[in-house]
């Protein structure tokens, strides 16, 4: 079979307008076509413009578990589970279900982020940034931000030891020679992860080790805080991520539920991360449109000043800044 032929055969399947138990009408591939060709490239290891140049290469081998693949993708689930990849940030991300799949509105945080590091170190060259990336996932914000800056100390948390796993692997694969001694190994890794649930406080910057970190009782002395702490936490309001699931994306629920306005974990964050901010540092949070007022509102009135809403590239209000006093 060839890959034209294998195209119009997915193409029919992905567009039945039958729903099922485990796909309903609505989890339809709003994408076929690009499904389609997404997963035929990630299993010939061919680009999408060499399948498109040459609809007449043949399958081969691959069909079986094309025809596997995309019989999952009817069922729902995500093209990036599927291929065990997703793009961030022009960095090809491993993802699996226990993580949610990077999406594009939150490079807006990573952008905002790396215009406030540009400025901390055009202040003073010397400077060590210390950021800190809370609910961390797959790693994507850490890891973007190390890439683009590796000089700064970053460290990243999240609750689920299987997330932080993920986020290791692509630590390791996506910064291989950032943090190594010169005989290649890796003395320090170049992001610190640490298993922490936010209830207990956030770790305080510069430990030795994830097993000297202890949570902070009080705001930090001058310069010894964090520059910043950003985060993308759960912000999606109960009923409506119970709602996204049934499409059968497959999507850890315990990283999308917020409670029930979506603000339970950003009420928490802004919270604790007052404890380990230095003076003058900023708390970047990633929110829904929905709630993103509401957000900017309870920073306001939590010891944060000049709060400002950043809107993503579709003009969405997308993340929430704040100064720590």
């Amino acid at each position: 079979m060839t890959v034209q032929e294998a195209r119009n055969k997915a193409l029919k399947i992905l567009d039945s307008p039958t729903g099922t138990d485990k796909a309903p009408a609505f989890a339809r591939s709003p994408t076929p076509r690009l499904d389609c060709d997404v997963i035929l490239s990630s299993l010939i290891g061919k680009s999408r413009s060499e399948l498109i140049a040459h609809p007449e290469t043949d399958l081969g081998r691959f069909e079986s578990d094309f025809f596997a693949a995309i019989a999952r993708r009817a069922e729902g689930i995500p093209v990036a589970y599927i291929t065990g990849t997703k793009e961030f940030w022009g960095l090809p991300f491993t993802v699996t279900p226990d993580v949610l799949i990077p999406k594009a509105d939150t490079e807006t945080i990573v952008e905002r982020a790396g215009a406030i590091i540009r400025e901390l170190l055009l202040k003073n060259a010397k400077q060590t940034v210390r950021v800190i990336d809370v609910c961390t996932g797959s790693g994507c914000i850490a890891i973007a931000l190390k890439h683009d800056f590796p000089s700064i100390d970053i460290t990243a948390t999240d609750i689920s030891p299987k997330a932080l796993a993920v986020a290791r692997d692509n630590a390791a694969n996506l910064l291989p020679g950032i943090g190594a001694t010169p005989s290649g190994t890796h003395a320090i890794p170049p992001i610190r992860f640490i298993e922490g649930d936010l209830s207990d406080g956030l770790p305080e910057p510069a430990c030795a080790s994830e097993h000297s970190c202890a949570p902070a009782t009080a705001i930090p002395p001058d310069g010894q805080g964090y520059d910043i702490v950003i985060s993308n936490p759960p912000y999606v309001p109960s009923i409506m991520a119970c709602e996204l699931l049934r499409d059968g994306r497959g999507e850890p629920l315990v990283a999308l539920d917020g409670g029930k306005d979506g603000l339970d974990l950003v009420r928490l964050l802004a919270l604790r991360a007052k404890e380990v901010l230095a003076r003058g540092g900023i708390l970047l949070v990633e929110t829904g449109e929905y709630n993103a007022r509401e957000a900017a509102a309870f920073l306001a009135g939590n010891g944060y000043e000049c709060v400002a809403i950043r809107q993503d590239l579709e003009g969405q209000d997308r993340v929430i800044e704040g100064i720590a006093k």
